[in-house]
């Protein structure tokens, strides 16, 4: 079966108000190009770029470069759509200037004002009144065009105020906002008003007006029962990033878990999911499962980028004549740096303890090392807490764990710039410092045991201070000897009372 001309118009046209309509259409008449550009579209929408780029490179296949069509406008365009998501801006703009004049000469509004709106997109945050020309232009293309074109008017008020957001101007970019929801809900064009009323949540809240942004957003998610799953979903996932931000970081947290299946379809969502849930987990007073989760987002985005370079290169094999040969390499050039920065960042991670955020083993042994290298003295100070077994024996390991963060922030206060601060393990840390003598370690030592007996207290009932035994040592020969020594000073302090510094000559 083929489709004509006014079907493949009319399953265009639900793309965005009822796109499992549309996904049904374009898989039931495969293999017409004009199928696989709607299936490109669709799968751009649901962030599948690969599944995306493979369609389009069907359909390209299927066409000649001579005779443009407004379906091959779309094709681009949806390209260059891709090409931005993908971080790669000079080729994606190729794509839409191409969109523009394939549009141009076809007297196609719609492909002239999305073109003008995604360059938009592209300029808003390094030149955003730059950026407002263009969405400006795409208002005044989609006007003129009539009410045919409400959804891209829509679209392209959504933008402009945006931009003027961005200007300053708040009145006129509130005005433009309710514009566009009520463009965006008369047409049905739901992707778009999802975003919009996001939007206009967002700022409701940071106007203080927390309870007016939770209805808007509860009402625009039970007002619409035509609105497909994912749509509905993406408004939670909003709702919860309002809550996380500004309201009830427990219910953020809940609505989050509600979204599980959601994000694990959507993984061009991911990064968003999980720093909303870092900041929900922070405020709910969750510190360390908020730094795991960042640990989470890290992982996510070196896992995406590694897989975008493939996606990359399929993408700019199918752009093809638009771009020369030396703008791919200094595509891949530009990749291969963010990914290098990538895993410095998750190498930096390794040396970090996960409970307290100090340096852990290897960051300790890496520091010594490096001094060694240089010819640097060393002193070390060796901390072990008194009692802190019992600690955990009668009060349970949430209860120690807080005890060392507690004992990690003094530390924080009373080292110096340059001194290293790691967890050896349990409840042992080491503080060691390039100096000549230990008088200056010994004297902060004292200071930090003094502090810690004053400030800090057990969780228990009597409310007992907790105290330090530390070991100071002049770090000289093998690594582990320097650790023998440090550890047999700690041990002269338990020794001695507890409760004290012991510098071992």
């Amino acid at each position: 079966m083929m489709l004509t001309h006014d079907d493949l118009e009319r399953a265009w046209s639900l793309r965005m108000s009822s796109p499992a309509a549309a996904w049904s259409l374009a898989e039931a008449h495969l293999p017409v190009p004009e199928a696989r550009v709607l299936q490109a579209y669709l799968a751009w929408r649901a962030g599948s770029h690969n599944e995306a780029l493979e369609a389009l490179t069907l359909a390209a296949a299927q066409w000649s470069p001579q005779t443009p069509t407004v379906w091959q406008a779309r094709a681009v365009g949806i390209q260059g759509d891709v090409l931005m998501q993908l971080g790669q801006g000079r080729q994606a703009l190729s794509c839409f200037e191409q969109q523009l004049q394939w549009g141009g000469a076809l007297g196609d509004a719609e492909m002239q004002g999305l073109a003008h709106n995604d360059i938009g997109v592209l300029l808003i945050w390094d030149d955003p009144d730059g950026a407002r020309q263009r969405y400006q232009m795409a208002y005044d293309v989609f006007q003129g065009a009539g009410t045919a074109h409400r959804a891209g008017l829509g679209l392209a008020a959504f933008n402009l105020s945006v931009a003027y957001h961005e200007l300053g101007d708040a009145d006129r970019s509130d005005a433009l906002l309710s514009h566009a929801l009520d463009l965006l809900q008369q047409t049905r064009a739901w992707p778009y008003w999802v975003g919009t009323v996001a939007q206009r949540a967002l700022r409701l809240a940071e106007a203080g007006h927390l309870e007016e942004a939770r209805q808007l957003s509860l009402e625009a998610e039970l007002s619409q029962p035509q609105l497909p799953l994912d749509s509905l979903l993406t408004l939670q996932f909003f709702r919860a990033k309002l809550e996380a931000q500004h309201g009830a970081a427990r219910t953020a947290l809940t609505l989050l878990d509600t979204l599980q299946a959601w994000i694990g379809s959507r993984q061009d969502m991911l990064d968003d999911y999980l720093e909303v849930q870092a900041q929900a987990l922070y405020r709910d007073g969750q510190p360390h499962k908020a730094y795991l989760t960042m640990r989470e987002l890290l992982e996510a985005v070196r896992r995406r980028h590694d897989g975008e370079r493939a996606t990359q290169l399929k993408a700019l094999e199918v752009l093809g004549r638009l771009e020369e040969a030396q703008h791919v390499t200094a595509a891949l050039r530009t990749q291969a740096t963010v990914l290098e920065s990538l895993r410095r960042e998750a190498s930096e991670l390794s040396l970090t303890d996960d409970l307290t955020g100090v340096g852990n083993r290897r960051a300790f042994e890496q520091w010594i090392d490096l001094r060694r290298q240089e010819g640097l003295p060393v002193v070390m100070a060796f901390i072990d807490l008194d009692h802190f077994k019992a600690v955990n024996d009668r009060y349970g390991h949430a209860a120690g764990d807080q005890v060392l963060q507690e004992v990690v922030q003094l530390l924080r206060q009373l080292t110096r710039p340059g001194d290293l601060l790691a967890r050896l393990g349990g409840d042992e840390f080491v503080v060691t410092r390039a100096d000549s003598s230990c008088r200056g370690l010994a004297e902060d030592m004292e200071r930090l045991r003094a502090e810690c007996e004053r400030q800090l207290r057990q969780p228990c009932a009597l409310r007992e201070p907790v105290t330090l035994s530390i070991g100071v040592i002049q770090a000289t020969g093998p690594l582990a000897d320097g650790l023998r020594r440090a550890d047999e000073g700690m041990y002269q302090a338990k020794r001695a009372g507890r409760n004290q510094v012991r510098v071992l000559e």
